[in-house]
């Protein structure tokens, strides 16, 4: 048995003896039981073993106390280390937070003063842009304003040159085409350096007849599509466009045009004269034949409409109508038709008649 047994065993055997003590009477006096060494054997045993039960039970409060109290310093350690930590984390956050909130008053505050500088610098800037812009736009506007002059004047000069092309004869004076030549240059110049320029429909119209008297017909047929880009109801831009595709062979398109023009005035005998040349070329004499009469009706007068009549009916070989058709033609203007009788080979059939011979010698 322990030292911790004997002393558990003796606390026992004093509090039996304080029990036993306590539960005699005072006045009645007991007989006392005589027991058996068998028997006392058997107490001591039971004594014995409720003794260490019991202090086994003890042992292991005392045991689990101790480790409580070993354990409590530890645990109150970790305890205030955690709560250190967590007041320094919450301090640290909110120092954090005050510096962030500090440092981002300070860069606003700081980014506001560079801003209005910027601005401040940005509208003297600008200032001077605008200035400078409306300086340059200033400039711009009296260039284009002496430009469109310069085109009005181009254009003034080239009106009082230049003739449309179905009054336009095989001839025409050197000093005018070279005039009209030096005119249209100074036009493509001024157009070249200022495409801003404004160009009205007539003045393409006027630009594509002195194209026309230069014989640059590619070109004043582009001219007169724009016409009719702009304004598609002249009736001048279909009528020299016509004349413009017969002078580039293009007949059939050339009827199509003097037929738009038609459409657009009927009573202008010039297109009906064109028509009449186009058919002429593409051989369909009666057709021609039918538009210069047209023509006649119109402008009875007009002595071209008698002598292209006169080559129509001479190619069909109807000698009657030609000579007929030449002598108003020759009456109208003597000297024009009795020189262009000689030579035009269209009157080769007649030059056997001697109506014929009569008529060119007068």
């Amino acid at each position: 048995m322990t030292i911790n047994n004997q002393v558990a065993r003796a606390l026992s055997l004093v509090l039996l003896s304080a029990s036993a003590a306590t539960a005699q009477p005072s006045q009645i006096p007991t007989a006392t039981p005589t027991l058996s060494a068998q028997e006392k054997l058997e107490i001591s045993e039971q004594v014995d073993n409720e003794v260490d039960r019991a202090f086994g039970h003890t042992a292991t409060l005392l045991n689990i106390m101790l480790v409580v109290l070993t354990l409590l310093p530890i645990l109150a350690a970790a305890g205030l280390w955690l709560l250190r930590r967590s007041v320094i984390s919450e301090l640290v956050a909110e120092t954090k937070k005050r510096l962030e909130e500090e440092v981002d008053a300070q860069l606003q505050k700081e980014v506001a003063i560079e801003l209005q500088k910027q601005t401040e610098a940005f509208k003297q800037e600008l200032e001077i842009l605008k200035s400078d812009f409306v300086g340059q736009l200033s400039q711009l506007n009296n260039l284009f304003v002496d430009a469109q002059t310069q085109k009005e004047q181009i254009f003034q000069q080239l009106s009082a040159l230049t003739p449309a092309p179905s009054l336009v004869v095989d001839y025409i004076h050197p000093e005018i085409q070279q005039k009209i030549q030096e005119l249209t240059t100074q036009l493509e110049k001024l157009k070249g350096g200022n495409p801003q320029l404004f160009f009205t429909a007539n003045d393409y119209l006027k630009q594509g007849d002195a194209l026309f008297v230069e014989g640059r017909y590619d070109e004043a047929f582009a001219s007169y599509n724009l016409v009719i880009e702009k304004q598609p109801e002249i009736y001048c831009a279909w009528v020299n466009r016509g004349w413009t595709l017969r002078k580039l062979g293009r007949y059939e398109e050339a009827v199509l045009s003097y037929d738009k023009g038609i459409e657009i005035r009927y009573d202008q005998y010039i297109a009906w004269f064109g028509r009449g040349n186009a058919l002429r070329k593409l051989q369909r004499y009666n057709d021609a034949i039918a538009s210069y009469n047209k023509t006649l009706e119109l402008q009875p007068d007009f002595h071209w409409a008698y002598h292209h009549k006169a080559r129509c009916h001479a190619l069909q070989g109807n000698h009657d109508l030609a000579l007929e058709s030449l002598q108003q033609a020759i009456n109208l203007k003597v000297d024009k038709h009795r020189e262009l009788a000689k030579t035009n080979p269209d009157f080769d059939i007649l030059r056997q008649d001697d109506r014929f011979q009569k008529l060119i010698k007068g």
